[in-house]
């Protein structure tokens, strides 16, 4: 049961408010996915930094801050074969995952719009 895609799709970082980085098709599609390519490595944006906001809370800025590594430096292979894995799912499953989620029909498209261009820009790495 998907009942929370939550900020998964919204900028890549933690923002205030929260509102904004959870569930935003704005945020979502203006995000940057994939920050620096090489011909061994891909980086991607997610887990990005926090905002300054949270320097009020600085044991949570400090965890997210450690987060950082998790999309750095992946092997480029292994971010296409993500890709022709996630290529596998239809473009009616990718809409019902959001439509689960509680989301409106536009949002609906919108994120599926967004997460369809990602997977083919893992493909072509």
């Amino acid at each position: 049961m998907v009942t929370d895609l939550g900020s998964t799709f919204g900028p890549g970082k933690l923002t205030w408010p929260l509102a904004r980085s959870r569930g935003n098709p704005q945020a979502y599609s203006h995000a940057k996915f994939i920050t620096r390519t090489t011909p061994d490595y891909v980086d991607f944006q997610t887990p990005g930094r926090p905002s300054f906001f949270f320097l009020f809370t600085p044991r949570e800025y400090a965890h997210k801050l450690g987060l950082r590594w998790i999309g750095r430096r992946i092997p480029r292979a292994d971010a296409r074969w993500i890709g022709q894995v996630l290529s596998q799912l239809s473009p009616e499953q990718i809409r019902d995952a959001f439509r689960a989620a509680g989301y409106s029909a536009p949002e609906v498209e919108s994120f599926s719009k967004v997460v369809e261009f990602r997977i083919s820009q893992l493909q072509q790495l």
